[in-house]
C-alpha cells in the first residue's frame, strides 16, 4: 500500500514592510553633504567663552613636557602646595603642548574646529548609515550643533564628544560591537573624565544588545557582552590615577553638598540663572519628545527595536544628566539625534512617497538630491561669512583681552615674585605666564586640588562677606590681582595696608605694604595690550585725542585686538566723528563680530543722531 507524502505548507511570517527611503547617496551627492557638514560645524565653532581652564591645561602640558613626568601633587598654589592633584586630563595637556609647539598658540582655534568637524562628520555618517536619508541626518546634526554650540570651548571636554560618537559608531553599526572599543577607552580615560559617562552609555547599549533583537544584527551573548564591558573597564584603569579616575566623577556627581558643585556655573542645572546657557535647549527637549512620538505613531520603532531602544534609552539618560547639570547638554544634543534623524527620515519619506525616480532622466528628485546639500553648504557659508577664518580668531574665542595680559607683562618686566591672591578665573592664566615666580591662592582646577574650605574663603572675599578682610590679610598674599570693575579693589584701598601698583584694561594689581619691590619699576614692554590699556585710561579721563592715538597704535601692533577697535570707534563717536566711527565699526566686525561689544557704540551713535 503506497503511502502518500504530505507536503507541509511554509509557515507565513509577518515581516514589517520596509520603510520607503531615499536611494543611497551617490558619490557627488555624498561629497556635497560631507562638505556641508564640515562647513556647518565650522560655522558653529565661534562661541566666545572666557573660561579659565585652557590656560592651566597649557601650563600643565608645558610642565609635563619639560620635566618628562606626570605631576601628582600641586606645583602652583600656596594654599595647597604639595597636596594631591587628580590630574585626569594629562594626555590632553600633552597634546595641547605638542600642538602649540608645532603650530603656535593661536592655532588652538584650528584644533577646536578640527575636533568639532571630525565629531559631527562621524555623527552624520553614522546617522546616514542608520537612516539612509542624508537630509534627515544633516538636519538632526544641525540641531545638535546649534544646541551644543554655547559649550564648544577650547577644552578637553571636546574629546568626550568625539569619544561618545566613536563609541556609538562602534556599537550601533556592526553586527556585533567592535573590539576596538577597548583601545578607544584606553585613550579616552587619559584625555578626559567624560570616559566614565562613555562606560555608562556602553553598558546600556550592551544590555540592550543582549536583551533586544535587531534588524540585520546578531543578538549579543551575555558572556561576550560581559567580556567586552570588562575589557573596556580594564583599559580605562590604565591611567595614572587608577581607580580614583572612576571614583572622582561618581563622588562629584552625587556630592550634592560640595561647594564646587553648588557654585561653579557649568555644574548648575539649566533652570538656575547664570553660567553658560543654551537658548535652544528647551526647544531641543520638545523636538526630541515629538520625534519619539513620531517613531511610535508611524511604527518605525518596530522595524529595528534594538536601535530604537538604544536611541530612546541614551536620549533619556543624557536628558536626565543635562537637567541635573548644564555641562551635559552637548551630550544630550548628540544622543537625541538618534531619535530625531529616523523620525525626520520617516516624515520626509512619507511626504515624498509616490514621486518615482525615473532612470536615465534628470528628474526633480535628482535635482533636489543635489540641491539640498548645496543649500546646506550655502547656509553654512552665510554663517561663516562674518567671521575671520584664520587662527587670529583664537584671541576673541578665548576672550583673551579679559585676562590680565598687560599686567602679567608688567610683573615679568620687573621680576615680581611671591604669593598672589587673584580672581579664580585668572589663576590658570598666571600659572601659564608666571608659574616660576608667582604662586596663586586658587585656580580653575577646582576640587581636583582644592578643598571646600579654601574655596569658601575665596568666595567670602569675592562677595565681601563678613570676615573677608581677615581672609585676605591672613592668606599671606603679597599681591592682589583683581578685575578693574570689581568693588573689592576700592574697599581694600579704603581700609589701608595695600597700594595700587599697576592697572591695565582688565585688571588692577595691588601690593601689600612692606613687600620689597625693585627701586625703579619699569613699564611693560611695548605691545598692543599696553597701548590698549593706555588708550582706555586716556578715554576714561576724557583725553580723547590721546586715547585715539593709543588705540590706533594698539591695532597697528595687534590687528586682531578687537577691544582696541571697538574702543576706538567709541572714542570717535564721543568726538562727534560719526562717519569715522561707523567705518571703524565695520573694521571691528571684520576682526570679530561681537554684538555685546557694540552696545556702548550704538548708544553713542544714536545719541549723536
Amino acid at each position: 500500500m503506497s503511502r502518500k507524502r504530505r507536503r507541509l505548507s511554509p509557515v507565513k511570517r509577518t515581516v514589517p514592510k520596509p520603510r520607503e527611503t531615499s536611494p543611497p547617496a551617490a558619490g557627488l551627492e555624498r561629497g556635497l553633504w560631507i562638505v556641508a557638514v564640515l562647513l556647518t560645524s565650522w560655522s558653529f565653532g565661534f562661541s566666545v567663552l572666557r573660561g579659565s581652564d585652557l590656560w592651566w591645561h597649557l601650563a600643565a602640558g608645558r610642565l609635563i613636557w619639560d620635566s618628562r613626568r606626570l605631576p601628582t601633587v600641586d606645583p602652583w598654589s600656596f594654599t595647597r602646595a604639595g597636596q594631591p592633584w587628580l590630574h585626569h586630563e594629562w594626555l590632553s595637556d600633552v597634546l595641547y603642548q605638542a600642538w602649540v609647539r608645532l603650530f603656535g598658540l593661536p592655532s588652538l582655534a584650528g584644533w577646536k574646529w578640527g575636533v568639532l568637524a571630525v565629531t559631527f562628520l562621524l555623527l552624520f555618517l553614522l546617522l546616514e548609515r542608520l537612516t539612509h536619508h542624508p537630509a534627515a541626518s544633516y538636519l538632526a546634526v544641525l540641531l545638535a550643533m546649534a544646541v551644543g554650540a554655547p559649550f564648544f570651548d577650547i577644552r578637553p571636554h571636546l574629546y568626550s564628544l568625539l569619544g561618545y560618537v566613536l563609541m556609538l559608531a562602534l556599537t550601533l553599526l556592526p553586527r556585533q560591537p567592535s573590539l576596538v572599543l577597548a583601545p578607544l577607552f584606553l585613550v579616552w580615560a587619559n584625555l578626559h573624565g567624560g570616559f566614565f559617562f562613555g562606560l555608562m552609555a556602553l553598558f546600556l547599549v550592551l544590555a540592550i544588545a543582549v536583551l533586544v533583537p535587531g534588524e540585520g544584527t546578531d543578538r549579543l551573548s551575555l558572556p561576550r557582552a560581559a567580556g567586552l564591558g570588562l575589557a573596556c573597564v580594564l583599559a580605562s584603569l590604565l591611567n595614572p590615577n587608577g581607580v580614583a579616575a572612576f571614583t572622582y566623577p561618581l563622588r562629584y556627581a552625587f556630592a550634592a553638598g560640595s561647594l564646587f558643585r553648588r557654585e561653579l556655573g557649568e555644574w548648575l542645572p539649566p533652570s538656575v540663572p547664570g553660567g553658560i546657557r543654551s537658548p535652544l535647549y528647551p526647544a531641543a527637549i520638545g523636538i526630541g519628545l515629538a520625534a519619539a512620538v513620531v517613531l511610535v505613531a508611524m511604527g518605525e520603532w518596530r522595524r529595528d527595536r534594538r536601535r530604537s531602544f538604544n536611541a530612546l534609552a541614551l536620549s533619556a539618560l543624557t536628558l536626565a544628566m543635562s537637567l541635573r547639570s548644564r555641562r551635559f547638554i552637548p551630550l544630550f544634543a548628540l544622543s537625541e539625534t538618534l531619535v530625531v534623524a529616523p523620525a525626520l527620515a520617516s516624515l520626509l519619506a512619507a511626504l515624498g512617497r509616490g514621486r518615482a525616480f525615473i532612470p536615465g532622466k534628470i528628474t526633480a528628485r535628482r535635482i533636489a538630491a543635489l540641491a539640498l546639500p548645496l543649500l546646506a553648504a550655502t547656509f553654512a557659508a552665510v554663517r561663516l561669512a562674518p567671521y575671520p577664518l584664520s587662527f587670529s580668531s583664537f584671541h576673541a574665542l578665548t576672550g583673551e583681552a579679559s585676562f590680565p595680559v598687560e599686567t602679567c607683562d608688567f610683573m615679568a618686566a620687573n621680576g615680581l615674585a611671591g604669593k598672589i591672591f587673584a580672581s579664580y578665573a585668572w589663576g590658570g592664566y598666571l600659572e601659564l605666564r608666571a608659574a616660576e615666580r608667582l604662586r596663586v591662592y586658587i585656580d580653575g582646577r577646582a576640587d581636583t586640588v582644592y578643598d571646600d574650605e579654601t574655596y569658601r574663603r575665596y568666595l567670602r572675599v569675592l562677595r565681601l562677606k563678613p570676615g573677608w578682610r581677615q581672609v585676605l590679610d591672613g592668606s599671606g598674599a603679597d599681591f592682589l590681582l583683581w578685575p578693574v570693575r570689581g568693588p573689592l579693589v576700592n574697599r581694600v584701598l579704603a581700609t589701608g595696608g595695600w597700594r595700587k601698583l599697576h592697572e591695565d584694561l582688565a585688571s588692577v594689581l595691588l601690593v601689600r605694604d612692606g613687600v620689597p619691590l625693585p627701586v625703579e619699576l619699569r613699564p611693560a614692554p611695548d605691545s598692543g595690550y599696553r597701548e590698549l590699556a593706555l588708550g582706555a585710561g586716556a578715554m576714561n579721563t576724557g583725553q580723547l585725542d590721546s586715547a585715539a592715538a593709543h588705540l590706533e597704535r594698539a591695532l597697528a601692533l595687534a590687528p586682531y585686538l578687537a577691544p582696541a577697535c571697538t574702543n576706538l570707534a567709541l572714542v570717535q563717536a564721543m568726538q562727534g566723528k560719526t562717519g569715522e566711527a561707523a567705518e571703524t565699526d565695520e573694521r571691528c566686525q571684520r576682526i570679530f563680530p561681537d554684538p555685546e561689544q557694540r552696545l556702548p557704540l550704538d548708544r553713542n551713535l544714536a545719541s549723536a543722531r
